[in-house]
């Protein structure tokens, strides 16, 4: 949740910033005040039913407005379920505030999932499929040069199914700490190929981070289904780096309905981890 909370932050810093500049532009002499207008609070769901055996999440809370502090308060007393195409029914349980949990569950590949999330009186769903697993081959290491500095980088290999649309996210870790970075690939150009995948890790200030020797990277490799790509390839591209070097900030397209913010994913994960020589 608190990575949610930091994109959010970060769009409305980037909107001021854009303000800001054409300001600038027109005006040099004239004092301006800029009213930074709150919006309503939304709900935001972040729900995830995976491959691997265990306990499955679904957080729930409010946004905040921007001059508040970067907390959103989990909403408490929802009715949360998931229900499968083939009829079962989860009924998830309230585990702390706004933090509600199932499992024993396994997810299957091949099968749509629909979570249904009661609030308030109002409903909230979001339909996923979970894709079929591309097992990873390995991690490995990938040494840059930018000018005179060397960089290194972590690689993930795998070979892309051939004829098979595919959607891949990555989360990397560098000795626990989560890369501040959002990784999203699809294999619209690379369908069937051998894939080297190659992540920079960044800071908290988005300034590219140096992995050293003796580092321990986990990389977790999701595969997810389209809807879910679209949602964190618009993220990617609001950020700093992202395509053509961002784009103007809003809400990305979520699977929920009722204008809810977040995202349901149900989605294959395989976890790798390789200290840096």
């Amino acid at each position: 949740m608190k990575f949610f909370e930091q994109i959010m932050k970060n769009f409305i810093n980037i909107y001021i910033a854009i303000v800001l500049v054409c300001l600038a532009f027109t005006s040099c002499q004239k004092v301006i005040d800029i009213e930074v207008n709150s919006s309503a609070s939304q709900l935001v769901i972040e729900g995830n039913i995976t491959n691997i055996r265990g306990t499955q999440y679904v957080d729930i809370s409010r946004s905040v407005a921007y001059t508040e502090t970067n907390n959103y308060p989990g909403v408490t007393g929802a009715d949360v379920q998931v229900t499968d195409n083939l009829g079962n029914t989860y009924k998830f349980s309230e585990m702390q505030r706004g933090h509600y949990a199932f499992g024993p569950l396994r997810g299957q590949t091949g099968r749509t999932y629909t979570l249904t999330v009661k609030v308030d009186n109002n409903t909230y769903t979001a339909t996923s499929i979970m894709p079929a697993a591309v097992l990873v081959d390995s991690l490995s290491l990938s040494k840059v040069t930018f000018g005179s500095t060397e960089r290194k980088l972590i690689a993930v290999n795998y070979t892309d199914p051939k004829g098979i649309a595919n959607q891949y996210r990555y989360i990397l870790r560098i000795n626990g700490k989560g890369a501040n970075r959002i990784y999203v690939e699809d294999d619209r150009l690379t369908d069937g190929n051998v894939i080297k995948e190659e992540l920079y890790p960044y800071d908290n200030n988005d300034e590219t981070e140096d992995v050293k020797s003796g580092d321990l990277a986990s990389v977790e490799v999701q595969c997810i289904d389209k809807n879910i790509f679209n949602y964190w390839f618009t993220l990617r591209s609001q950020r700093r780096g992202g395509p053509n070097g961002g784009t103007t900030p809003g809400n990305p397209p979520s699977n929920l309905s009722n204008n809810a913010l977040g995202y349901f994913s149900a989605h294959t994960y395989q976890t790798l981890d390789i200290v840096i020589p």
